[in-house]
């Protein structure tokens, strides 16, 4: 049985390139402290496996795919997959198209202050070190919180400068170590990103197909509450198993 919660404002300032890593008035709760470089395996830039669970969503724009990832983000993802399975997500309208970078759904309610999870509670972030905010992304709500419910976003990308690399790639640790790898950041540029917020919001998808859905919707023109003028909303989502014989 499925419960309503009341969580943070929605509305969010899209993060500066480095403000979720860096910044001592970003609430945003940050993993990437605790995260262990060494053990990182980027696994959004591999090939899904033959039969990982994916998400095919159907939106007034066209179909996008995401390959989920259940082993990272087992909490986010059975939240998700349930709502999915009773046919929550049908219908829900598009909002926060923020920058051209990134686009939400999955509110409860008109404010878009609500969502629902199974038993009324909210759910931990659950970052990883393997996963990032690349274009594509598919990441849970949390708002400042550090707790999500049925709200998700999708990221298209915020292009990072010359001048953005090169702060990505001066950042410092605790211990005076530089913070992220080479690998990363090197990804971060080939792939596009919103790189402020890795380690801020769990990601726990990634599309596989649909790209260009993602580009138009992230494109469309907003209003001044950054929702698109033309209505577009969730058709519908199924959930399913990658072939790659029928990619």
């Amino acid at each position: 049985m499925k419960k309503i919660i009341a969580t943070a404002a929605l509305c969010f300032a899209l993060l500066s390139t480095t403000g979720c890593f860096a910044s001592a008035t970003n609430t945003t709760p940050s993993a990437i402290g605790s995260y262990d470089f060494n053990e990182m395996n980027l696994v959004q830039l591999e090939e899904p496996k033959e039969g990982s669970k994916t998400a095919i969503v159907e939106t007034s724009k066209g179909v996008i795919t995401f390959v989920l990832y259940p082993e990272y983000a087992p909490k986010t993802v059975e939240n998700f997959v349930n709502r999915v399975n009773e046919g929550y997500y049908n219908g829900k309208d598009v909002y926060g198209i923020n920058e051209k970078a990134l686009f939400l759904t999955g509110a409860y309610n008109e404010e878009r202050t609500q969502g629902v999870t199974e038993d009324g509670q909210l759910i931990p972030n659950e970052c990883d070190v393997d996963l990032w905010t690349f274009k594509g992304a598919l990441c849970a709500y949390s708002g400042t919180t550090g707790y999500s419910d049925s709200r998700f976003f999708v990221i298209n990308e915020y292009p990072l400068t010359v001048d953005n690399v090169n702060e990505l790639r001066a950042l410092k640790s605790s211990d005076g170590e530089r913070l992220l790898p080479d690998e990363l950041i090197d990804a971060f540029v080939e792939k596009g990103c919103i790189a402020g917020m890795g380690g801020c919001y769990t990601v726990f998808g990634q599309a596989i197909d649909g790209i260009d859905v993602i580009e138009e919707i992230c494109n469309s023109e907003v209003n001044e509450k950054l929702d698109p003028v033309e209505n577009i909303y969730i058709q519908k989502i199924t959930i399913s198993e990658y072939t790659s014989e029928k990619q």
